[in-house]
């Protein structure tokens, strides 16, 4: 979900399911100081209207669902809905927490914001990204603005490259200090929950801290990983609005391009890809394309 600026009171919520339909959502409203904003209604255009999935209102809580058994179907970013404030003063961006989706077979779906903050910046409470693997491990870095008691996302290759990631370094950073219970499954889905230790405290403006470290088995180095779908809990057990960090290939590189080192290994995306031979295709000029190598 995108939560646009704040203007006349309301916001825009747009949203994005491109491989799924969503049969139901609910979520609250903050203001950037994390304090719940009353709803005074929800407007009748959309992808929810659209699909004749009506939303119901209770304070500060926004429901869509019906009874009929509608969906809104998978598709790009569009509206969802327009959501209007009963008061809005002293308010200059807003988010979305305690988001929850369901698919048509009721299963929950991982899923992230994005709100939008005063001169189109973006204002949003967390973020988790992923180092490239060092020595056979990697740092999961987090940013946030209030401390956390959970965290859950999944990790994938920026490549598509398998991996078997193996477990969590013990005691190391955030979580670790906060002696949290850190597991990690083979296929790259991490978990973590706080015990009966402090909550992972939230960070200090737009630096990131580390959150945990984790082993992977028989990974080059250099292999960038992304942190898709995260999921994080605030002390009170209330979900935290998260911007998910893009997980996407870089574009493919133009013949001229292809052939510098240099850009190949910095292609637009800022990361490092350790692999000895790559491929690079270059634009369609003609009825035909340039193939160029890299096995330095």
């Amino acid at each position: 979900l995108f939560v646009g600026e704040l203007t006349d009171g309301g916001v825009d919520v747009d949203i994005m399911n491109p491989d799924v339909a969503v049969a139901a959502l609910q979520f609250t409203f903050i203001d950037q100081d994390g304090n719940p904003l009353t709803v005074a209604s929800v407007g009748q255009e959309g992808a929810a209207a659209d699909a004749a999935v009506p939303a119901t209102v209770s304070e500060d809580l926004v429901a869509f669902f019906s009874l009929g058994g509608g969906s809104i179907p998978a598709g790009g970013q569009r509206l969802l809905a327009r959501v209007e404030f009963g008061s809005a003063n002293g308010v200059t961006s807003v988010c979305l927490e305690q988001f929850v989706v369901t698919s048509e077979t009721g299963d929950v779906l991982t899923a992230s914001t994005v709100c939008g903050g005063e001169d189109n910046g973006t204002d949003v409470l967390a973020n988790v990204r992923a180092e490239p693997v060092s020595d056979g491990t990697f740092d999961v870095l987090y940013r946030s603005k209030v401390p956390l008691s959970s965290f859950r996302f999944e990790l994938r290759t920026l490549l598509g490259q398998d991996v078997s990631f193996a477990s969590a370094v013990p005691d190391t950073g955030a979580a670790g200090d906060a002696g949290f219970s850190v597991v990690v499954r083979a296929t790259g889905a991490v978990s973590g929950l706080r015990l009966d230790g402090p909550p992972v405290p939230a960070t200090s403006g737009d630096d990131y801290a580390v959150l945990t470290t984790i082993a992977v088995n028989n990974t080059t180095d250099g292999t960038q990983l992304c942190a898709v779908g995260p999921i994080l809990s605030a002390e009170d057990g209330t979900s935290v609005a998260v911007e998910e960090a893009s997980c996407e290939a870089p574009s493919a590189a133009t013949s001229d391009n292809a052939t510098s080192p240099d850009n190949a290994t910095d292609s637009g995306g800022g990361f490092v890809i350790d692999e000895d031979v790559r491929l690079f295709v270059g634009e369609l000029t003609d009825g035909g394309v340039d193939v160029d190598i890299m096995n330095p």
